[in-house]
């Protein structure tokens, strides 16, 4: 328990260390995002191919730059966050289909590439969809960076809230095939501490920050509701990543982080949750049209 408090404070002043500044440089917090989305490729190429399986690198290289380059253009050119998201998606998965099939198409010495292909692809979206909401939040809407800190905060506070409730109160499994010591009890209490979490931020700071046009109890109602979400997806991260893990035979990604693991075993739950956040910030500005 100490390693793992000690890590957590040292993790914690790390992320700190990058997001802290992009208050003042915006896209600073693309630095954070390149960091993050090279290691956690690289963990999961080790996974995979721990697996069995032989992604490829230098096209999972080539995928991770693509959503950089769109957001860096997209915002010089002052094209409009959404229409932004959509060349992300339409460039992005159209690379993927290549990355997929292209390998199969073009070699006929007997080996199936097809399975290479769509683990390489599948690897580029599970770390660039993101990355790439989570630097739009902080550099696209007006106060930006006030909404990137719930898209990361909540999951560590879920994690938190979960792993507690789970320890007292769990008796009943919600997924022993995948994570034997996950029960309903700490995914209840995981949601409900998320949830108080971001409603008691954005009464405090979003209310505070943006003009809606509607009371704060019904805001609040409104943002519980979303820290539940986060929530769920959160732990939906979670056990997609353990998921992931069981069926390649291996106890963490990595050992960056001692008691913790590797990067994505950090970084797991913000996969699902920065897209929530994303979608929730073009509902609140009127700008999902």
């Amino acid at each position: 328990m100490r390693q793992r408090i000690i890590t957590g404070v040292i993790f914690t002043v790390l992320v700190a260390a990058f997001v802290i500044p992009s208050y003042w440089f915006p896209f600073f917090i693309l630095l954070f995002a390149l960091i993050v989305g090279a290691l956690s490729a690289k963990e999961l190429v080790s996974a995979v191919k721990h697996g069995g399986m032989e992604p490829s690198v230098p096209l999972i290289v080539i995928g991770c730059i693509i959503p950089m380059l769109i957001l860096v253009i997209s915002y010089f050119m002052k094209i409009q966050m959404t229409t932004a998201l959509s060349y992300y998606l339409l460039i992005e998965l159209l690379y993927a289909f290549a990355v997929a099939v292209l390998p199969s198409v073009t070699r006929n010495d007997g080996k199936m590439y097809l399975h290479d292909g769509l683990i390489t692809s599948a690897i580029i979206i599970y770390v660039t969809f993101p990355l790439y909401c989570l630097c739009a939040v902080s550099v696209f809407p007006e106060n930006g960076w006030f909404y990137l800190i719930p898209a990361l905060f909540a999951c560590w506070v879920s994690d938190t809230c979960a792993y507690f409730s789970g320890v007292t109160l769990g008796k009943h499994k919600i997924v022993p095939h995948i994570s034997p010591k996950k029960t309903w009890e700490g995914c209840i209490g995981g949601a409900l501490g998320c949830a108080l979490a971001v409603m008691i931020y954005f009464d405090l700071i979003i209310y505070r920050l943006d003009d809606f046009n509607t009371n704060i109890f019904v805001f609040s109602i409104l943002s519980f509701g979303l820290g539940l979400i986060m929530s769920v997806m959160s732990q939906l991260g979670d056990w997609v990543a353990s998921l992931i893990k069981r069926r390649v035979g291996i106890k963490d990604f990595g050992n960056l982080f001692p008691g913790h693991g590797g990067i994505m075993d950090r970084f797991d739950s913000v996969i699902f949750v920065a897209p929530v956040v994303y979608y929730a910030i073009c509902i609140m500005t009127g700008n999902l049209i």
